[in-house]
């Protein structure tokens, strides 16, 4: 795996080539450090869930994701990283996954239960 994207490698014959890569592996840094965070939080969320938290945190209000544009190939000092962050990921997408069923399976249940037809009333009264 090469170091460097082919256009940081043309960039390189010129005077700025050495800036142009560290602003290069700075971007790919940012970039896997979002990551990163996305999937910490989903990884405390469901810590939480399984440990009956109270109080669960509130979502954040998230956009889309959207992949970083233009940035070529990982760089290859950050391969491992990205590598072990993609197995978080999946881990993450399989215990969500693994969560949803669950859930789906309590509705299901709770479903089963009717309500009653009227309210019971219940009087405190000496008798």
């Amino acid at each position: 795996m090469s170091t460097t994207s082919p256009s940081v490698v043309e960039d390189a014959q010129g005077a700025g080539g050495q800036e142009a890569a560290h602003h290069w592996r700075l971007a790919w840094d940012s970039a896997l450090k979002a990551v990163e965070l996305d999937v910490q939080d989903a990884e405390r969320l469901i810590f939480d869930m399984h440990h009956a938290v109270d109080e669960l945190p509130e979502l954040p209000v998230t956009k889309d994701w959207v992949a970083p544009a233009l940035l070529g190939q990982v760089p290859s000092e950050f391969a491992d990283r990205a590598r072990a962050l993609l197995q978080r990921q999946l881990d993450v997408t399989e215990r969500l996954a693994e969560a949803m069923v669950y859930v789906r399976s309590q509705r299901r249940v709770l479903g089963k239960f009717d309500e009653p037809e009227r309210r019971p009333v219940f009087v405190d009264a000496a008798l």
